[in-house]
């Protein structure tokens, strides 16, 4: 595809989980001509789903991980830049979220986005091959399916047994609507040994659609706007810069680039954009603020000799731990058999060896960080706040004590050579453990809220709950920006069933 200049129905800016989506159900109509922009490659990208892809198709940012203001410990973060986005990149877990997750942000002034009206995208996006009826597809897109038991390594039996003794029980499907905590195998978006992300999933088989244009190697840059309308998009590609119109522009961009991309385009808290010598075009304080992440805290170790067998797949199993509220609080993750993977802060610790983790993330983080701009056309600034809340470092001190009793009990303690780090005096003593929390919390890399819906009675809301820009029209988010609140679970699945519901409005 040589020209993208020119004028088109639609413009959407970013191929990854929900752009992807959007687009290729778009395109079904054979009277829309939807151009899909994506700053990354083509093709598919290399790698198994048990191997997450940490260079070559990424933004290779790097995000303030401790507090905001530009200060603290900084921590690689790598989200998909490739056509399927991260979808193309991730470790393939494939989980949804939860019916609380999406009752709250319908309580936060979005009733659309209620649990009862959501489940049917979820059901529509879902091939699942383990599980049926009301509550499961089994004729969408995206292939789920979850090893079986005679498919676990010794690891995933010892770590489902330790879950057994600290109370949380076994299920069979976490995705199950009803399923609030328990351990059990996790659900992957894989098919045959491959990641299926949303290239394939819904834009393979859409190529061949005189509607769809996809335009990778062309990134945007700002939306053009017209007083208070989007009229389309500057882009550059092969070092020249374009210009394309559109009747409606939607950012699919991520929850760093599409901020990011707001800011550009005037679209932010009108003091910041002032700063930076930017025209503001709609004050929306919003933008780029309420980022929201799951963080995690890992315990690494050497397996025994048998513990890992050869080739067995890195995600295999994880327990979904409930409060004393019956809420969800958080996962405990088992990652096995981990080789050659360069893993920040643990590469030159493990030194080529195979190791396994255990990982506690904090399902429903009170911290909030923000993106924000250094330069009108400089990267975007990240800044994560991990635990800067004290009631999240007590959840995650909690959750470093399951892993500790599991990891150290019966179970486990037989199929681990040797633990890196942590001590059983830094785990028992509060003062060493909360120090030790703060010190390695890290992110998931599930970025979200940082153009979040709501009326716009509320100051804090970008987007309304039809995910329109408010203030503007013709512009429009359609990815894991506009979630009020992250979902407990990774992000992916819960954007592709965003690009469901956004383009079952646009029909």
């Amino acid at each position: 595809m040589d020209t993208v200049e020119g004028h088109w129905d639609e413009v959407i800016v970013g191929a990854g989980s929900a752009g992807a989506t959007l687009a290729g159900r778009l395109s079904e109509d054979p009277g829309r001509r939807v151009l899909l922009l994506e700053a990354g490659p083509d093709g598919r990208v290399a790698g198994s789903p048990d191997n997450p892809v940490l260079s070559g198709a990424n933004w290779d940012h790097s995000a303030y991980v401790d507090r905001q203001g530009g200060d603290g410990r900084r921590y690689p973060y790598a989200v998909g830049r490739a056509v399927g986005g991260s979808s193309a990149v991730n470790g393939a877990l494939a989980l949804r979220g939860l019916a609380s997750d999406f009752d709250a942000w319908a309580a936060a002034g979005n009733p659309d986005w209620a649990w009862e009206k959501v489940l049917p995208y979820f059901v529509r996006l879902e091939a699942d091959a383990d599980f049926k009826g009301p509550g499961h597809g089994n004729e969408g897109p995206v292939p789920v399916r979850r090893l079986s038991e005679d498919a676990y390594g010794p690891l995933s039996h010892g770590f489902l047994a330790a879950c057994r003794d600290l109370g949380v029980p076994a299920v069979a499907d976490l995705n199950d609507p009803g399923c609030t905590a328990g351990a059990g195998p996790i659900p992957r978006n894989e098919s045959g040994g491959r990641r299926v992300s949303t290239a394939e999933a819904y834009l393979a088989p859409a190529r061949g659609r005189p509607s769809l244009t996809v335009a990778a190697d062309c990134q945007v840059t700002r939306v053009l706007l017209d007083g208070d309308t989007a009229v389309g998009v500057e882009a550059v590609r092969d070092g020249r810069t374009l210009r394309i119109g559109a009747d409606r522009v939607t950012l699919s961009a991520g929850a760093i680039g599409t901020p990011a991309l707001l800011l550009r385009s005037g679209v932010g808290p009108a003091g910041d954009l002032g700063r930076l010598g930017i025209r503001p075009v709609a004050d929306l304080p919003g933008v780029g603020a309420n980022l929201v992440e799951h963080p995690l805290v890992a315990l690494w170790a050497l397996p025994a000799e048998g513990a890992v067998r050869a080739g067995e797949a890195m995600h295999q199993v994880l327990a979904r731990v409930a409060g004393p509220d019956g809420a969800p609080k958080l996962n405990l993750t088992l990652v096995n058999s981990i080789t050659g993977l360069d893993v920040p802060g643990m590469a030159g610790v493990l030194r080529g060896r195979t190791a396994f983790s255990l990982h506690a993330s904090l399902l429903s983080p009170r911290s909030r960080g923000r993106v924000t701009l250094g330069a009108p056309d400089g990267p975007p600034v990240i800044e994560l706040g991990l635990a800067s809340d004290p009631r999240d470092v007590e959840r995650l001190m909690a959750g470093v004590r399951m892993l500790w009793s599991a990891v150290s009990g019966e179970h486990l303690a037989p199929l681990t050579e040797r633990l890196f780090l942590w001590t059983d005096r830094t785990v028992r003593d509060d003062a060493l453990l909360r120090g030790a929390v703060t010190r390695f919390v890290c992110p998931s890399w599930h970025p979200a809220g940082t153009a979040a819906m709501g009326p716009a009675s509320r100051r804090e809301a970008v987007v309304d709950e039809r995910l329109r820009v408010h203030g503007l029209r013709g512009l429009r988010v359609v990815d894991a920006s506009v979630m009020p609140t992250v979902p407990a679970a990774p992000v992916n699945l819960s954007a592709i069933m965003l690009g469901e519901r956004a383009a079952s409005w646009s029909r």
